[in-house]
């Protein structure tokens, strides 16, 4: 299949669904508190927490490898790091910049009220990465240094980022739904903020 043709479409229309997402999400981070943002609603949540070095960190590792089972529940905190520093920077960085993002490089919002800059910075990224790309650029594979994803282009990498931030993007909505309704919340209720 031939998607070079038409591409300015399926771009623009790609670009307007991701603006649409990404609005939807950082709207829905309005009074955003740091209790909320840590809260762990159940025992052995991941999180983000500030190591001895003084840098914050995503509890294991931030994703993307091989997950532990069960898999642990996260933090809003974890999510949105996941969310902006790893999927929508790290892809931007390797699809765009020079992909040497790391985990270990990522400044993560230590706070609610960072999360919304942290979030826009990497998405400011992504998406002057998406509308400088021609038509040929979408549909060209991506190449060997994707390993396993080679063959893929530039309009799948974009559909799974879509995905990420939708699917991330719902976990959070309903963490704050739950989180504003905790005192009525079967069983243990929330569990005390660790670390």
């Amino acid at each position: 299949m031939r998607l070079d043709r038409g591409m300015d479409t399926i771009a623009g229309s790609l670009i307007t669904a991701f603006d649409y997402v990404w609005g939807r999400l950082t709207g829905r981070l309005a009074g955003l508190t740091d209790d909320e943002y840590f809260w762990e609603p159940v025992a052995g949540c991941w999180s983000l927490r500030q190591g001895g070095n003084r840098r914050w960190h995503l509890d294991g590792g931030g994703g993307g490898g091989p997950a532990p089972d069960p898999v642990p529940v996260t933090t809003i905190a974890w999510r949105l790091g996941h969310l902006g520093g790893i999927a929508v920077g790290g892809f931007a960085r390797r699809r765009f910049g020079d992909g040497a993002l790391t985990t270990g490089q990522i400044a993560f919002a230590p706070t609610a009220a960072d999360v919304t800059a942290f979030l826009d910075e990497h998405y400011r990224n992504w998406r002057s990465g998406l509308t400088g790309l021609t038509p040929a650029d979408w549909a060209a594979p991506l190449g060997p240094p994707w390993g396993p994803y080679a063959e893929d282009n530039t309009v799948d990498l974009a559909l799974h980022v879509l995905d990420e931030v939708i699917h991330h993007g719902a976990e959070v909505a309903l963490l704050r739904d739950l989180y504003s309704h905790r005192s009525s919340l079967r069983g243990q209720g929330a569990v005390p903020r660790s670390g």
